[in-house]
């Protein structure tokens, strides 16, 4: 039987190396905020956002956290000395809120955060990935290993008599306080660990719905529903920020962790010309491929709980890839799941759904081969009960 998350974090010891380097003053000072007893959970999660919008190397995290559309379960010390069961149900509490932002549009982004100074102050071993593995079972109620890709879900409904609605598969990610200072520290936070979702498709497609709503209450004089505004209105922008999110990647002591390819005419590039138009810094730059030294897609990279300062070599170089923000090929099915997202429906009847879509299911028969059909909200039971179905 598996050890809590209270039995595992009893067993942490306190790490050399970081008593004798620190951390850097950034993180430094959040971690002094966030170890504060008096620092509520509401305050920690500010700390982090913070945190987020001027020294996170990913984008879509920066904006999300300017945005103010990330949600947080905020995990205290006291908390991590309770059951698992307690740890779960706080866990889960929080993912069917952010289920039921999301399906407004008003959250896209989710992070389970573990603030502890024990956690922060621990070496990156067997122990710490023991309790991320539980922690992330605890949150996707999965059994969680190391070198795979697990994914959360997030639903967008569009305002209207139809009540169109979408869902986007999306990744989740680990990051931790014992990332700072070594060779993948682009996946740093301060306080802990974290899960981190933040699906790509559903910031462009909420933004689109904000932007829109926020025009039609002023062309109408009509008083304003908070909708936020977003500049990350389409997947072709969403293709720059992820492109200059690789390029901005943390020098370290050995380099970049991730880097862009240069783009070879006729080589490796799946496709022969970029169908969005990049600024110049970018032209020269592969668009479909980048590499990493740890799989940007695994939620628990091995990579993160070995002893190394620096990169271990003989580390795999990993292809990773772009095409689901702009590929639209029929071939291509992580461009219709991740970055369009895959259309449900709301509780109408079969044979009325299937009425209004005929004449679209003919026109769009090849596509919906390699696509899978849309299906019913209620089927997806977390957001059933997210929104009261």
């Amino acid at each position: 039987m598996s050890k809590s998350i209270a039995q595992l974090v009893g067993k942490l010891m306190e790490d050399s190396w970081r008593t004798n380097v620190g951390f850097s003053q950034e993180i430094e000072l959040s971690n002094q905020l966030l170890f504060d007893p008096r620092t509520t959970e509401d305050q920690a999660a500010d700390v982090v956002n913070n945190w987020l919008q001027k020294y996170q190397p990913c984008l879509f995290g920066r904006i999300a956290a300017k945005l103010g559309i990330i949600s947080y379960c905020v995990l205290t010390d006291a908390d991590l000395t309770q059951s698992d069961q307690f740890i779960a149900d706080k866990i889960q509490s929080a993912r069917t809120q952010w289920t039921a932002d999301g399906f407004e549009g008003k959250k896209s982004a989710f992070v389970v955060l573990a603030i502890s100074s024990k956690l922060a102050l621990a070496p990156p071993n067997k122990i710490v990935k023991e309790i991320a593995q539980r922690l992330g079972s605890l949150y996707l109620q999965r059994n969680v290993k190391a070198d795979k890709i697990y994914l959360d879900e997030i639903f967008l409904e569009k305002p209207g008599r139809l009540r169109t609605a979408w869902m986007w598969p999306t990744g989740v990610n680990y990051f931790s306080a014992q990332g700072d200072k070594l060779w993948w520290q682009d996946h740093r936070i301060p306080g802990g660990i974290a899960f981190s979702v933040n699906s790509v498709g559903h910031m462009v497609k909420s933004g689109i719905l904000a932007n829109s709503m926020k025009e039609l209450e002023r062309l109408l004089g009509a008083p304003a529903e908070g909708w936020i505004p977003s500049k990350v209105d389409s997947l072709d922008k969403a293709l720059e920020l992820a492109m200059r999110t690789i390029g901005m990647a943390s020098e370290t002591i050995s380099g970049k962790a991730t880097e862009l390819l240069p783009l070879e005419r006729g080589g490796k590039s799946k496709l022969k010309e970029c169908p969005v138009n990049l600024p110049s810094f970018l032209a020269a730059k592969n668009f479909c491929e980048y590499k990493g030294y740890y799989h940007t897609d695994y939620t628990l990279p091995s990579e993160y709980f070995l002893p190394d300062i620096a990169r271990p070599k003989g580390l795999k170089i990993h292809t990773l890839d772009f095409t689901y923000l702009f590929d639209k090929r029929l071939d291509n099915p992580d461009f219709f799941l991740l970055g369009e997202g895959r259309r449900i429906r709301s509780g109408r009847s079969a044979a009325a759904e299937s009425k209004i879509n005929h004449a679209r299911r003919q026109k769009v028969q090849k596509r919906r081969r390699r696509v899978e059909r849309s299906i019913y909200i209620n089927q997806y039971e977390r957001l059933a009960r997210a929104i009261g179905r």
